[in-house]
């Protein structure tokens, strides 16, 4: 199913090219992460409970969802460089702005406008990455620039507390939008229209086109497992922290934990980047998605000590935090240039809402006073659904290769 579209590269060689798709969606991870850290800030300096903050937080994520689905269409109309600059611009000056926010209801929608543009850019910079690399190469291509999403939420985390203790909680912001705005004059010089202007879709109906031409069911397939895998993942990167403190860890101990989820998808981010210049791409994923659930097994079926929680949540992160990042390249194994955009976005718009779910439901049944391994064991449900799917793309390759 995957195309070789590979349009000629401007204002630069490849690897600075993608060097600047890696910064973009780098600086779109920084600003996404540091919110979580500024608003119990802000909370506290307005006088209001933590918890007033999530509409904060849900307007970032619907923001995004929105920016995801949009992106694909509006580059088609009006080309990839074109939505390209406009999505760094909305971001770049959305956090700038974000400084200017006096209360709740003025942040959650300035987050809202800046997550528009976030979640423009995004699909747009692993499109163009995957254009630039032939064949196989493409996907790892994506899996590289995806991983920007995290090294951004790394460099948040350590340049956040410097930010804050020089110039306030508004220096965070100041640096995230200003950054951005400075690598516009490259990606005029380096983002070009390429495949995705040169043949529009015929209908004229870029998401309807993701049915089109067989691959109704990749899509359909990809979007489930988009889902589920950051249904999984947010679940567990929320409560886990709470479910570790319930089994007896100390509470000093309990911000490790999220660091060695994250820690494990770093690992597991790099040894997929590894794999897929020599293996399939669904087949990467399925590795993972096996080594997350065997994480999961063990943790909620052995009877492990306390001194056993973090090996094991580090392993479940080397499974699932890839699964969530390389999505987008199962996305570019599926979808010819002309639809890469709108494809990576619906199913990174799949996945976002997923994020927004899972901790919905970890908390309804951490409600429920299940013990925390039952709760923990309970996301093998819909981790095993997801290797499911992933054994369907790679039969379905198969046979597509049999065909050939």
């Amino acid at each position: 199913m995957q195309t070789n579209d590979n349009p000629t590269t401007s204002g630069g060689s490849v690897f600075t090219t993608m060097l600047l798709c890696f910064l973009i969606v780098t600086l779109d991870g920084f600003d996404t992460i540091a919110i979580t850290f500024v608003a119990p800030i802000l909370a506290k300096d307005w006088g209001i409970a933590p918890a007033a903050m999530v509409p904060t937080f849900l307007a970032t994520s619907v923001g995004a969802v929105v920016g995801y689905m949009a992106c694909g269409p509006l580059a088609l109309r009006f080309g990839a460089r074109a939505m390209a600059l406009a999505s760094v611009v909305v971001f770049g000056l959305g956090s700038l702005a974000t400084v200017l926010a006096g209360d709740v209801t003025s942040l959650t929608v300035l987050r809202f406008v800046t997550a528009l543009g976030l979640g423009g850019a995004l699909p747009i910079a692993i499109a163009r990455a995957a254009d630039l690399m032939p064949g196989p190469k493409s996907a790892m291509a994506a899996m590289i620039i995806a991983t920007g999403i995290s090294a951004g939420g790394v460099l948040a985390g350590i340049a956040g507390g410097p930010l804050m203790a020089h110039f306030g909680w508004k220096g965070v912001f100041i640096a995230g939008g200003i950054l951005p705005l400075l690598l516009l004059p490259w990606i005029a010089s380096a983002i070009r229209d390429g495949a995705a202007k040169a043949r529009p879709v015929q209908d004229g109906n870029a998401v309807s086109a993701l049915f089109g031409n067989g691959m109704a069911s990749a899509t359909v397939t990809l979007w489930l497992f988009a889902f589920l895998v950051f249904v999984i993942a947010y679940a567990l990167i929320s409560w886990m922290p709470t479910l570790a403190l319930q089994m007896g860890l100390p509470p000093e101990k309990a911000p490790a934990i999220a660091a060695a989820f994250s820690m494990g998808g770093l690992v597991g981010d790099l040894l997929l980047i590894f794999l897929s210049a020599r293996v399939q791409t669904a087949i990467t994923l399925l590795v993972a998605a096996v080594i997350g659930l065997a994480g999961i097994a063990v943790f909620g079926l052995a009877g492990i000590s306390v001194g056993a929680i973090m090996p094991l949540v580090i392993l479940m992160g080397v499974g699932f935090i890839p699964c969530c990042v390389a999505q987008s390249a199962l996305a570019v194994t599926i979808y010819p240039g002309a639809l890469r955009t709108t494809g990576i976005g619906w199913a990174a718009a799949m996945g976002r809402i997923g994020s927004i779910v899972g901790p919905g439901i970890g908390g309804a049944v951490l409600a429920f006073g299940w013990p925390p391994q039952q709760i923990v064991l309970a996301a093998a449900v819909p981790a095993a659904a997801a290797i499911l799917l992933l054994l369907l793309f790679v039969k379905n390759a198969r046979q597509a290769a049999v065909a050939v």
